[in-house]
């Protein structure tokens, strides 16, 4: 699998693969909080409340990708002889409906207390 060095977040150096990963999934954000000793646990969930306003930035993104390959896919529709076009376009908005939906989810969660 690969794996970008922390250290070069934020560098030039920063492969485009990691730079791409980063600007559209936030897993890299959060910390495991079912590993370590309960002061662990507790400092990784502070720390994931803490970077959880950062989650409306990927939802606003993953919105406009959901908007903006719905409304190809409906121009694209207009087209008769190619039908595979509009599927492959609202294939693509229901795949980002779903992450949205998973951002949107995640970020509830952090919003309660924790049960540790």
């Amino acid at each position: 699998m690969l794996r970008a060095d922390p250290c070069l977040y934020g560098t030039e150096r920063e492969p485009l693969w990691s730079l791409l990963y980063r600007y559209w999934f936030w897993g890299w954000l959060f910390r495991d909080v079912n590993e370590g000793d309960l002061v662990r646990r507790a400092s990784a969930w502070r720390h994931n409340v803490a970077v959880r306003s950062c989650l409306r930035t990927y939802m606003w993104r993953w919105l406009g990708c959901t908007i903006a390959t719905a409304c190809v896919a409906q121009g694209v529709e207009a087209a008769p002889p190619a039908a595979i076009y509009p599927a492959i376009f609202y294939t693509w908005s229901v795949l980002a409906i779903i992450v949205f939906s998973i951002a949107v989810t995640v970020w509830m969660f952090l919003a309660r207390p924790a049960q540790l």
